[in-house]
């Protein structure tokens, strides 16, 4: 199993996959081959210059392509390079532009973690997923009780929503909760993630979950699908505010952990006060990356 990223998306999971026993391969060899490939004109003849040539294992019969700055010209040259192996692009996030979809190379598999495009564009569905490396650090965190003095945390990017996240922090400071509002900058315009001064290992925000006793989780389209923060959430045994609508219809959604803006009629000195309760761990298990990859060959 290859799981393809690109250089400039998501560096901050690479040590989780691996850790998780996934293999794992960037799209580009280096940030010097991002440039030459992103900004060279000779890439557009020579595309096997710019992308990494990883060794299969036998038994390897799939390559996963995240949807972040993934191009058709890069999936055609995979679906060239290697006939005879299933190409899969994973959204990963909401669809945004239909450009990818439009000029998929024909053989390419297309699939979502999000139920309304899955609907819209014919996309094959699969749910989110969590890292089995963290099943037994959560577990050990989801053991203990929550705090008497409760502590909600929000860590991540902007996005154009920092107003009603702040919103959320404020509301939930009525409440009588201590409020941990980190909102990361983007990187400058133009220049890869991963130059981002900003960035962030995943197992530091893991430790900053584990500290706090409810999250703060807002989506930009909340009808878009289940986020990482309702993974932390259940995985990790904290309570979640979130404005996202699709948990309603998780099988882990339970009033006692969720707190649904726009849905909810009770306040959140309510929910707050609530006692918890934690999710079966045959409904967790499920949403673990080895089971996630399984799900593809259903």
């Amino acid at each position: 199993m290859i799981i393809y990223f690109d250089l400039r998306r998501v560096p901050i999971f690479r040590t989780m996959f691996k850790r998780s026993g996934v293999i794992q391969k960037d799209h580009f060899r280096s940030i010097a081959t991002y440039f030459f490939s992103s900004r060279g004109s000779l890439s557009k003849y020579l595309p096997g210059l710019s992308y990494s040539r990883p060794k299969f294992l036998d038994g390897d019969d799939k390559i996963i392509v995240f949807d972040s700055y993934a191009t058709a010209r890069h999936l055609k040259w995979l679906k060239t390079r290697w006939p005879g192996k299933r190409i899969i692009l994973w959204y990963w996030n909401s669809v945004i532009s239909e450009k990818l979809i439009r000029a998929l190379p024909d053989g390419v598999e297309l699939w979502t973690y999000s139920g309304k495009d899955a609907e819209k564009y014919g996309m094959r569905l699969n749910t989110q997923f969590f890292f089995d490396c963290l099943a037994e650090e959560a577990d050990a965190c989801r053991r203990k009780p929550l705090s008497s003095s409760p502590r909600a945390l929000f860590f991540g990017r902007d996005k154009g929503r920092s107003g009603q996240i702040r919103e959320i922090g404020d509301a939930l400071r009525e409440a009588g909760v201590e409020v941990d509002v980190r909102i990361v900058p983007h990187t400058a315009p133009g220049l890869p993630s991963l130059l981002n001064p900003n960035l962030v290992p995943y197992q530091a925000v893991v430790d900053m979950v584990k500290e706090a006793d409810i999250l703060i989780d807002y989506c930009l389209d909340p009808d878009s699908g289940l986020s990482l923060r309702a993974m932390e959430s259940m995985f990790f045994g904290k309570k979640l505010v979130t404005n996202n609508m699709t948990i309603l219809d998780s099988d882990f959604y339970s009033p006692a952990n969720v707190y649904v803006l726009g849905y909810d009629s009770r306040s959140l000195k309510e929910f707050v006060d609530c006692p918890r309760e934690l999710v079966p761990h045959e409904i967790r298990d499920r949403y673990l990356l080895s089971n996630w990859l399984k799900r593809f060959d259903l």
